[in-house]
């Protein structure tokens, strides 16, 4: 009995004890005891809220050019940084035929040659019938159109040996041993040399890269936005871009593509990509791959009541502020807050321009 005694005793002291701390910790937070603490008053401010994506720029357009045919590179006639033409020859290619090609070529224009024979054999006998009036019209049509189509695939055939074998066909007037510019702009890069050998395009080879071109006048930024921030976005916003090369600069752009499906990192970040068209200056010259910084402005509230974010704190996620009420005499007012760019904060109620808060003596909770 005595031991339930002393056990209540302890108990109701511990109870007494806690009370008394909670009230002391309370009344430090409403009542100044101590001189580190400053007056502030709320402002008036415009607040702008940003997303951030940070990216880099690239050429709208960028072509890799890929040979026609296999073979060794003879000549080069461009380098990185150079500009072109669509059209302008890039390099030249010394044939180095597959075997098993030519076998391919020369057994298609015996076909196409056994095909003609038969074709001209069977058109000048009907010819002959319809002189005669023993044929129809259209029976005489047919026969010579089957004619027509052969003659066509026996010289389709003709130019296929020849440009298989030497890369190049004197009816077409062209060779496919030259290398040329697909579209108009620079060099980007160029990794192969003289003595190279590089493999044509086809079904099952994607080839070798000559040179890759892109039009350097018209640039975007590719970059990432985190999930939270891609819903405030739209297309048609305007951009604001930071490049790293030339950070006092800002390049002027439009969202032109959101991504509709979500990239995943492998530390979880789930992030997506944007593209931003540029307005460039005449006379900046933008390189390719910069990295660069995109400010995309979501919301702007003109001359409303603000303060420093920092001055807020937080009673169970409760904006709230420490509000003179007296001299030295201070109540914790639960408030209401709107946008925020990061260093100043909307306060949309429970606060006035009158009103005097109490600031640094006070730690957040």
């Amino acid at each position: 009995m005595r031991k339930v005694l002393i056990r209540t005793i302890l108990l109701a002291v511990l109870g007494v004890a806690v009370f008394s701390a909670s009230a002391f910790f309370l009344y430090l937070r409403s009542s100044v005891i101590a001189e580190d603490y400053q007056l502030v008053s709320p402002v008036r401010a415009t607040i702008v809220q940003k997303v951030t994506a940070n990216g880099m720029i690239i050429p709208r357009q960028e072509v890799k050019i890929k040979p026609q045919i296999s073979g060794v590179i003879e000549h080069i006639l461009v380098k990185r940084g150079d500009r072109v033409q669509k059209h302008d020859l890039l390099a030249t290619i010394e044939p180095y035929p597959n075997p098993m090609d030519i076998s391919v070529a020369e057994t298609q224009l015996r076909d196409a040659r056994v095909r003609y024979n038969h074709a001209t054999r069977q058109y000048l006998r009907y010819k002959k019938l319809y002189e005669k009036e023993t044929v129809t019209r259209h029976d005489y049509d047919q026969v010579h159109l089957d004619f027509k189509l052969a003659e066509q695939n026996l010289s389709s055939a003709k130019r296929n040996v020849e440009i298989v074998k030497t890369g190049a066909s004197r009816e077409l007037g062209r060779s496919a041993s030259e290398v040329r510019a697909t579209i108009g702009g620079m060099v980007l890069e160029r990794p192969i040399e003289i003595g190279t050998f590089v493999i044509e395009s086809n079904t099952f080879n994607e080839g070798t890269t000559i040179v890759t071109l892109a039009d350097m006048t018209d640039l975007i930024f590719k970059g990432q936005v985190d999930e939270p921030d891609a819903g405030k976005l739209a297309i048609d916003m305007p951009v604001g871009i930071t490049v790293g090369a030339f950070p006092e600069k800002v390049l002027n752009g439009i969202i032109e593509f959101i991504a509709p499906k979500a990239v995943t990192s492998k530390e979880g970040r789930i992030t997506f990509e944007i593209r931003a068209g540029l307005k460039l200056d005449p006379n900046l010259f933008v390189r390719a791959g910069y990295s660069a910084t995109a400010d995309i402005v979501v919301d702007r509230r003109e001359q409303v009541l603000a303060i420093p974010e920092q001055y807020l704190n937080f009673i169970e996620d409760q904006p709230t502020l420490f509000v003179e009420i007296a001299p030295q005499k201070f109540e914790a007012r639960p408030i209401e807050v709107g946008i925020s760019d990061g260093l100043k904060v909307e306060i949309t109620k429970g606060l006035t321009e009158h009103d005097r808060i109490r600031v640094d003596g006070i730690p957040s909770s």
